[in-house]
């Protein structure tokens, strides 16, 4: 059945909502539209309702929104990797600005956008996938789509060489005989493809993971074919090129073996901060910013509003691969990095070591349990956890801590504001928030938060 329908805000996803009545007896119902914007008139089929809401696929734009512009990519509205292709930059980061404000009740500093809002990702995971016929797909999972995959044939958020080496693995796939992972009955081989690069270097890291179920593993022939595929694909390069084994068991956490197959075993990536060039290391399971061009401005606004003393003891909590605590040392008397990830304390320990740094020191554990053994200070602590935010053991072991002044960066906003009220309540200021696109054509956004205890 098809309804016209007016959308009037965004979803959770970032999707165009607006609202329907099936017939003229039953309560209006929310319907969600993928590829609209809000303002539009859209021609939609309506599906099955989940969650109170309808999903429904998009026939036509009756009557375009004011702020509609023609997409660069011929798979906007499809794929999942962007969701507002369709919507005018300048009207991207209105909407974001007015995320930012509603959520917090506070009128932030407005947003800083992206000078280049195109080609800015330096990573890019793409999914395995086949269907009953055995047809191959390799690319991005389709909007809404339960996990069904699109044969990705360009991309405007990376460099063009993604598509050229997803292009050529997904060749040497169809001339082999592995498998997709099949995550329900833990079958198949073949899970995701990874690319990385340095933007302001140049470095590049390809590396796919498989199952580590004995049953489905890869072979010596099969290896050396991927490993073909990429070179043949950056014929004048040296990527970094690894296969990493992802093992599962019930009972027990997922685990990761890698292999290093060709290059270099880590890339490099250089960050401008406040006139100081700053070098990274990458490793396969590093965490790093996806936009490191926003993320020098989001690393230089932070040290601008945190204003760090010479004298102050900073906590860097949710620490990674120590890109925060990096920035803030040369500014301050001692750093103190958290993180769980041994993983990425490894890679911390080398950025330190890379930078010149001699106040920086790692405790790997969960947050709330370090910070509940440490008998110490902090004049400033710097938060940038996971979207899901601070648990609540955490947040009791920093009010604990009492820092004067708190530094929350965070990648949503929504799970942000939750713990900045909790913050409030025990005694802290929200002095400032200051929005930052690091992420053009998508609904996500970076948001800084400085507290200062009252």
């Amino acid at each position: 059945m098809e309804f016209q329908i007016k959308i009037s805000k965004y979803s959770k996803r970032g999707h165009g909502l607006g609202t329907i009545k099936k017939t003229p007896e039953s309560p209006p119902s929310s319907a969600e539209v993928v590829g609209t914007v809000i303002g539009d008139t859209a021609l939609a089929e309506v599906g099955k309702k989940k969650k109170r809401i309808y999903s429904t696929t998009l026939k036509e734009i009756v009557i375009p929104s004011g702020d509609r512009v023609v997409p660069r990519c011929k798979y906007a509205g499809i794929c999942g990797g962007c969701t507002w292709q369709q919507k005018d930059y300048q009207a991207q980061l209105k909407t974001k600005e007015k995320q930012v404000e509603t959520l917090f009740g506070k009128q932030p500093l407005p947003i800083i956008p992206a000078e280049e809002p195109w080609h800015y990702r330096n990573k890019m995971e793409y999914t395995f996938s086949q269907n009953k016929e055995g047809e191959k797909f390799l690319g991005l999972i389709i909007a809404r789509s339960k996990g069904r995959v699109l044969n990705l044939e360009e991309c405007h958020l990376t460099s063009s060489w993604f598509i050229k080496v997803l292009g050529a693995v997904r060749e040497w796939w169809k001339g082999s005989l592995l498998k997709a992972y099949h995550g329900y009955s833990d079958k198949g081989t073949l899970r995701t493809l990874t690319l990385r690069e340095g933007k302001r270097t140049g470095d590049k890291m390809v590396f796919i993971t498989i199952s580590g179920n004995p049953d489905y593993m890869i072979n010596k022939t099969e290896i050396q074919g991927f490993k073909e595929a990429v070179l043949k694909a950056l014929p004048d390069e040296t990527p970094s090129i690894f296969l990493r084994i992802q093992k599962i068991a019930k009972g027990t956490p997922t685990t990761f073996y890698e292999m290093h197959l060709y290059g270099p075993d880590l890339i490099e990536e250089t960050l401008h901060v406040n006139k100081r060039a700053l070098t990274f290391k990458i490793s396969p399971d590093s965490f790093f910013q996806p936009n490191p061009l926003q993320a020098e401005k989001l690393y230089t606004h932070a040290l601008k509003l945190a204003d760090p003393q010479s004298t102050d003891t900073v906590f860097d909590l949710y620490c990674g691969t120590g890109t925060l605590g990096v920035i803030f040392a040369p500014y301050v008397k001692k750093v103190i990095g958290i993180e769980l990830s041994p993983y990425a304390i490894c890679d911390a320990e080398v950025n330190i070591k890379e930078n010149n740094l001699s106040n920086i020191a790692l405790h790997k554990g969960d947050v709330g349990s370090v910070l509940s053994h440490l008998n110490l200070t902090a004049d400033l602590v710097i938060i940038d956890p996971p979207r899901s935010g601070l648990d609540p053991t955490a947040i009791k072991h920093l009010i604990r801590l009492s820092p004067k002044k708190i530094l929350y960066i965070s990648c949503n906003p929504l799970t942000q504001s939750q713990n900045i009220s909790d913050l409030i309540s025990e005694g802290y200021t929200l002095k400032t928030l200051q929005p930052i696109d690091q992420f053009p054509h998508t609904y996500h956004l970076e948001n800084i938060a400085v507290l200062e205890k009252c």
